[in-house]
């Protein structure tokens, strides 16, 4: 079983890429192995901080803001947004300068696919564990990634909902009390919303309170399905751990992983956001699996 959430608030990081800068979340270990957390589309690494928190005596982790989230400092153009493999690049980059390499990769929903990507191109053989992966019909990734992909311009459901979501606040306060009576937040374990809008929430110029990921990239991250999860499942060649919902799962096309021998465990009672949800339970389950996984790798 994992330890209790961490008391200790964990440390923050920033580090200078050709366009801006990467920052998040840190939670030092020294001599443990090296994991990297990545967060899903419209969140941040604070979001996860009772997931994490409960992991810091058995591993040395890092927990990225991803390019328009967060606290990172880094531009995000909607209109130019065809696919993930911007957020890989900027992972390699800062993978690269990092004093030792990671040794475990994991990551929820959209930032499951991104953990996938940046192992493949930087630690192949290094174990994953992705909790509820974006895997769509393969269509859909045909279309993203042919001259037609201005097609998925306002089809996507979620997208359209995400473009009109409400954004600016006269206080932080606000943004949370208008939250907490949302149905999306009403399962969320304690304290997992102050967490997420730690980061979340940003002073904007006007004096006013805004999403650190501003609703038009986050509608153009759903859209943009151009990159290759089954070219990135062929590269890499370690272990593969997935983690699903029991509700409304974005494992749309299970057959992607299980037919290249990737089981999927299911977390019953939750939906999606499961590390929100049962952030107790999906840390046991990351705890359990890497240190299996990296135990085995060190005989």
């Amino acid at each position: 079983m994992t330890q209790p959430a961490a008391t200790t608030r964990p440390v923050r990081f920033s580090h200078a890429l050709p366009d801006g800068r990467l920052a998040g979340l840190a939670w030092p270990n020294p001599g443990k192995p090296r994991l990297v957390f990545i967060h899903a589309n419209g969140f941040c690494a604070s979001a996860y901080q009772a997931v994490l928190g409960r992991l810091v005596t058995e591993f040395d982790i890092l927990a990225p803001d991803l390019r328009g989230h967060g606290t990172s400092e880094l531009p995000a153009d909607p209109d130019h947004h065809r696919n993930w493999n911007i957020y890989a690049d900027d992972i390699t980059a800062w993978l690269n300068a990092l004093d030792r390499p990671a040794d475990a990769f994991a990551g929820h929903s959209m930032g499951a696919i991104i953990a996938l990507l940046s192992a493949s191109r930087n630690a192949p053989s290094a174990p994953l564990c992705l909790v509820e992966p974006v895997v769509l019909p393969a269509p859909f990734y045909m279309v993203a990634r042919s001259p037609f992909y201005r097609l998925l311009h306002g089809k996507v459901g979620i997208a359209r909902a995400a473009r009109k979501r409400f954004d600016g606040w006269d206080q932080a306060e606000d943004a949370a009390a208008r939250y907490q009576r949302h149905p999306t937040f009403r399962n969320w374990a304690d304290g997992v919303l102050t967490d997420y809008l730690d980061d979340g929430l940003k002073p904007a110029a006007d004096g006013q309170f805004r999403l650190a990921c501003a609703p038009h990239w986050e509608a153009a991250n759903y859209e943009a399905q151009g990159h290759d999860i089954g070219a990135a499942l062929r590269r890499h060649i370690g272990p593969v751990h997935v983690l699903g919902a029991e509700r409304a799962s974005t494992i749309v096309n299970r057959r992607t992983l299980t037919r290249r021998g990737i089981r999927i465990d299911t977390l019953s009672g939750t939906g999606h956001l499961a590390p929100m949800e049962a952030p107790d339970r999906v840390a046991d389950w990351l705890a359990a699996t890497l240190t299996t996984r990296l135990a085995g790798q060190a005989n």
